[in-house]
């Protein structure tokens, strides 16, 4: 991973499509889960959920690795409460944790994560054949429903899923920083669609069939993105190892 300048912070966007992943492998990770991290697993009735949270958890860790070195598997965290994020335990307790933010989408994890700068980060898939009117209505402030119908058909799932993306990334950041997490409109007529970003840097990624969002406290000087796929847990080992692919820098 590039050094994190504390003048110029850069970050590191991981994400990994899981789909191809064998069940047996990825439970297999599940002997890496802390204590308090076994807990919460367990506390999941979907498997879909449990699948997600492994991936996440896995992608984590390697990126963890890749900063510093560390070996991933004595990578430790800190489940507080499922309404607080995780906290990194290092065993050099004088190590400074990174900080970091997980999202997951169906069969994709993402982790982006900067040595200098807060972050938070938000994935979606994207369906066009969800009832995006319906789902914006209940979901989005007024005035972004407003501005969402507003937009043209054939940029309305781009739209959905972008404005989606930055309520959930700016929510996740306002919790790492310890900040009141209302969320106040991003979008709207007055604005013409372009996002409002409350005092913070907000970072939409091209990434196909994803909706992509990283929010900061700081300008980052660069995102630095790296994809991971593989059929089996040990080829993707091998892969975060020895071939990191970036996608965009």
């Amino acid at each position: 991973m590039p050094e994190n300048d504390v003048l110029s912070p850069s970050a590191t966007l991981w994400l990994l499509d899981g789909s191809q992943l064998r069940d047996e492998d990825l439970t297999s990770f599940a002997v890496w889960l802390s204590a308090s991290e076994a807990r919460r697993f367990a506390n999941f009735a979907r498997p879909t959920r449990r699948r997600q949270f492994l991936l996440g958890r896995m992608l984590l860790r390697f990126a963890v690795a890749d900063l510093t070195g560390l070996s991933a598997s004595k990578l430790s965290v800190l489940e507080s409460s499922p309404h607080k994020p995780p906290q990194l335990i290092f065993p050099d307790e004088q190590r400074l944790a990174p900080n970091f933010s997980l999202a997951h989408s169906g069969e994709w994890a993402g982790c982006v994560m900067s040595s200098a700068a807060t972050l938070g980060l938000d994935i979606e898939v994207k369906k066009p054949n969800r009832d995006l009117d319906a789902i914006s209505e209940i979901a989005f402030h007024p005035r972004e429903h407003i501005w969402f119908v507003a937009q043209p058909p054939a940029e309305r799932v781009s739209a959905f899923y972008s404005l989606w993306c930055a309520r959930e990334a700016l929510f996740k950041l306002l919790c790492n920083l310890g900040c009141e997490t209302e969320v106040s409109p991003l979008a709207g007529d007055e604005n013409a669609g372009i996002f409002q970003n409350n005092g913070r840097h907000q970072y939409p990624l091209q990434v196909p069939d994803l909706s992509v969002v990283v929010f900061s406290d700081r300008q980052l000087s660069a995102i630095h993105q790296r994809l991971l796929t593989g059929s089996s847990l040990a080829d993707w080992l091998v892969k975060a190892e020895n071939s990191l692919c970036p996608l965009s820098e």
